[in-house]
């Protein structure tokens, strides 16, 4: 095979798992937007169908896991076809689903999809490119991902306004079959053939069960008596704590806990963590202080979501170049400044001015929270275990915005049913929330990374 046709293959490749990983993004970027006009048409209120965006979630992040071992296994190939095809059928599901509880159970589902492709269109990338050129396409992919991000809250809006909320899912399936049919012809199949040890079907169980107990409990508290609750939350919790147990006496965990004896795993992982809750907050109330407060339409509202997408984008193209002049410590905590000032902003003003300028400049720390975190962490683990540590990183990071949608959602709930119905004041909680959250964050990450690093002396450092 000549070489001008080996670069098509593999540019053409690269475009297949930018596009799978694209759908999963927009998803649910695209969601997010539309809770409003969703809420609306299945007669409940915005702050009910946040379970649209943390059910979605939470079985991501559990499928996240194991993903990976999965594709090692029985062939990388394999699983993100399988991955691409749960997606697009569930997406349908979602579209066709008529009450409240099957459009939350089917996006439960239409996780597992994201979970699986997400991580193997990397991988099936990864295996395919020379390592002169991995850095390279690695970069694209992250790209491709932040359109995502930038371009979903458009797409969700023109879908809803022009057509119905609907057709956010609908518009997955031409996309998925695209790029099923694209990794057919164009990817090579690979797996590990020492591949060895259990896949931690327990961890996932765990997790789901203690963050699901965890969530429903703390989303019922508006509506549940205390002894009905507060027992669910706790059987949570120590679900969760028992899963940490477990975590730390199997070889091939989901999230390996044996990073925390790692005092840079830990940090960056808190930066990324508290970013993640900070851009999960934004998000969630701008979108309904935009629809509900302000009255815009979800076009309009998506179009506004270009602020912070544009800054996201913008960060994102010139981050990789400062990481290497400034390394991904001082990057993370840089980002925190800019989402707690935004998040400052948008808890003090209340026009649309003041909210544009916030989301400008909060976007920018979204984009290096989300990604030097990862970074810095990942140049802190020896090469051998950058696989457990990445996975477990992201993990993480997911799951703390998962839960601050949660908790933002039902004080959301709480405030408007004591202030007859109006939303601003639990939204303007919710930026505080959020600002609070990042300067703690911030506090903690410094702490414990004290000065900041270059990404070379982090290297040296690492390889010391």
């Amino acid at each position: 095979m000549s070489e001008t046709t080996n670069k098509s293959s593999g540019l053409l490749l690269l475009i297949a798992a930018g596009m799978a990983q694209f759908i999963v993004c927009a998803d649910w970027w695209a969601a997010a937007i539309a809770l409003p006009p969703m809420a609306k048409d299945l007669g409940v209120e915005a702050v009910d169908l946040q379970w649209v965006l943390t059910g979605y979630v939470m079985t991501f992040c559990a499928i996240l896991g194991v993903a990976g071992p999965l594709g090692d296994r029985y062939g990388r190939k394999l699983i993100l076809q399988i991955g691409i095809c749960v997606f697009a059928v569930v997406s349908l599901w979602v579209g066709l689903s008529q009450s409240v509880s099957m459009v939350i159970v089917s996006r439960i589902f239409l996780g597992i999809g994201g979970g699986l492709l997400f991580p193997l269109a990397t991988a099936v990338v990864s295996e395919a490119s020379s390592p002169g050129k991995l850095p390279r396409n690695l970069s694209i992919l992250l790209g491709i991902v932040i359109m995502g991000a930038a371009g979903g809250p458009v797409i969700g809006g023109a879908l809803t306004q022009v057509l119905d909320w609907r057709w956010i899912f609908f518009a997955n399936i031409p996309v998925c079959a695209v790029a099923f049919v694209m990794v057919q012809l164009f990817a090579k199949e690979s797996s590990d053939p020492d591949s060895k040890g259990r896949l931690d079907y327990v961890g996932i169980f765990l997790l789901l069960i203690g963050i699901g107990a965890i969530s429903v409990g703390i989303d019922r508290i508006p509506h549940w008596p205390i002894d009905a609750w507060l027992p669910l939350g706790a059987f949570g919790l120590l679900t969760l704590l028992f899963l940490g147990w477990f975590e730390l006496h199997i070889k091939s965990p989901l999230i390996d806990l044996r990073l925390l004896g790692n005092r840079q795993f830990i940090g960056f992982a808190v930066g990324g963590m508290a970013g993640n809750v900070a851009w999960c907050i934004i998000v969630f109330a701008s979108t309904l202080l935009l629809q509900q407060v302000f009255k815009f339409s979800v076009l309009s509202t998506g179009l506004f979501f270009l602020f912070i997408s544009g800054s996201t984008a913008f960060a994102s193209f010139i981050g990789a170049r400062m990481e290497r002049w400034l390394g991904a410590h001082f990057l993370v905590g840089v980002a925190l400044v800019f989402q707690g000032i935004g998040l400052f902003i948008m808890f003090i003003n209340d026009s649309t001015f003041w909210l544009a300028l916030a989301l400008m400049v909060a976007g920018i720390g979204c984009a290096w929270s989300w990604s030097m975190s990862q970074a810095g962490a990942i140049l802190t683990i020896s090469k051998e275990r950058v696989g457990m540590a990445s996975g477990s990183i992201m993990t993480l990071v997911i799951l703390a915005g998962n839960t601050a949608i949660v908790i933002v959602a039902t004080i959301m709930d709480v405030s408007q049913r004591a202030n007859d119905g109006h939303y601003a004041p639990g939204i303007t909680m919710a930026y505080l929330i959020g600002t609070l959250a990042t300067a703690v964050g911030l506090v903690v990450f410094l702490a414990i990374l004290g000065k900041p690093m270059t990404q070379k002396k982090q290297v040296e450092k690492n390889a010391s």
